[in-house]
């Protein structure tokens, strides 16, 4: 009888110990499956945002290239940025790209206007744009006579030397003799990177000590390309600021003030992503190319070349010639990229922040732009 009991008694013991642990671990088992349940739905929705962003060209398909984009357009009824004249996909429209850029001065896309577009009410999200690998000056160029002298380090992202990238270095220079402004563009021929990823190379000038100089290294490793600008000189641009929008180059102004000299543009060269020039254009002291000649209050000057779209420049040349209050002229050389804070070394954000890494997820994909390769990384997260 006692014996009976003691089992009993043990057998409620151990039902007892089931049911309270089952109680206890099934919710943590479960909390657990909806955490991964929830983060796959996450990832789900990532990848359907990230390729609406990078496969649909947006309504109108041309939106990135209104002369008139405003902060909120009313225009732009779909995102997407897209390259709506090219069938392949992953190719990006840069003008649709530049309206990512905030700060820009011919306005850039409303970060709640684009979450509102994508449908992504309760979820915030950051675009990031990053080179395919790093390229850095390892010092500042120099010129000893009428040589130019330069060295660059290619380096994986992860930090590691690349040897046997192909660099080709271009230097633009200017030079004031008298009255008259010298300005001349050279190319040099290609250095391979060395073990440590470092490549060293001389350019020959048209002539010696130019006041202005500043060389353009483009980087190839294994048909990726970028493109690194350095100024051999202390420089500031305080002249203009350099948009542009489908064929049309817009100059802005750098500062609120009115210019102290009167400015004038000489030359404009424009790169493409395999390096090639196109002589843009030649003006001189003449109304035409003289700056504050422009349509709107911000604007300096604007004119439209036909086929510079298609041409997908990635760097411009300008070659400026100032003359200030005591009649004292001076030629100035302005390199800039064609899309501000895109196509150079640097990682370029558009978006929010996530709180914690932990409740965000991240895909990512090759992508091209104006002929260059980059990597496109979307981050999600829901607010």
């Amino acid at each position: 009888m006692v014996s009976a009991v003691f089992d009993h008694i043990v057998a409620i013991l151990i039902v007892g110990a089931v049911f309270v642990s089952t109680v206890v671990v099934l919710p943590m088992v479960s909390f657990g499956n909806l955490q991964a349940v929830d983060q796959q739905q996450l990832r789900n929705t990532a990848l359907n945002v990230f390729n609406t962003v990078l496969l649909d060209t947006g309504k109108p398909t041309d939106w990135g290239a209104f002369i008139d984009f405003q902060m909120n357009d009313p225009r732009v009824q779909r995102f997407g940025l897209a390259n709506a004249e090219d069938s392949r996909f992953y190719v990006l429209d840069a003008d649709k790209v530049q309206r990512l850029v905030v700060g820009n001065p011919l306005n850039s896309c409303d970060y709640s206007q684009v979450r509102s577009l994508l449908g992504l009410q309760g979820y915030g999200f950051m675009l990031k744009i990053i080179p395919p690998f790093n390229v850095t000056f390892l010092n500042t160029p120099y010129v000893v006579g009428n040589v130019l002298y330069y060295s660059v380090k290619v380096t994986y992202l992860t930090g590691d030397p690349i040897p046997n990238a192909l660099s080709d270095a271009t230097a633009v220079y200017t030079k004031t003799v008298g009255s008259i402004g010298y300005f001349n563009v050279t190319e040099s021929p290609p250095v391979l990177t060395n073990a440590m990823g470092i490549a060293e190379g001389s350019i020959g000038l048209a002539y010696s000590e130019p006041e202005y100089y500043m060389v353009t290294v483009r980087v190839t490793v294994a048909d990726v390309a970028t493109m690194v600008v350095m100024s051999g000189n202390s420089y500031e641009n305080t002249i203009a600021n350099i948009n542009v929008v489908y064929d049309t180059l817009i100059l802005t102004r750098v500062e609120e003030d009115e210019p102290k000299d009167n400015v004038w543009i000489y030359d404009i060269i424009a790169f493409d992503s395999e390096g090639t020039l196109w002589d843009l254009y030649h003006g001189g002291k003449d109304q035409e190319s003289k700056l504050n000649s422009g349509q709107g209050m911000f604007e300096f000057w604007r004119k439209a070349f036909y086929g510079l779209h298609g041409f997908d420049p990635v760097m411009f040349i300008f070659n400026f010639w100032a003359v200030d209050a005591n009649n004292n002229g001076r030629s100035q050389v302005l390199v800039v990229m064609a899309y501000p804070n895109l196509l150079t070394t640097n990682i370029f954000e558009y978006g929010g922040s996530p709180s914690s890494t932990k409740t965000s997820v991240a895909v990512q994909r090759s992508v091209m732009i104006s002929g260059m390769t980059y990597t496109a990384e979307l981050w999600l997260w829901k607010e």
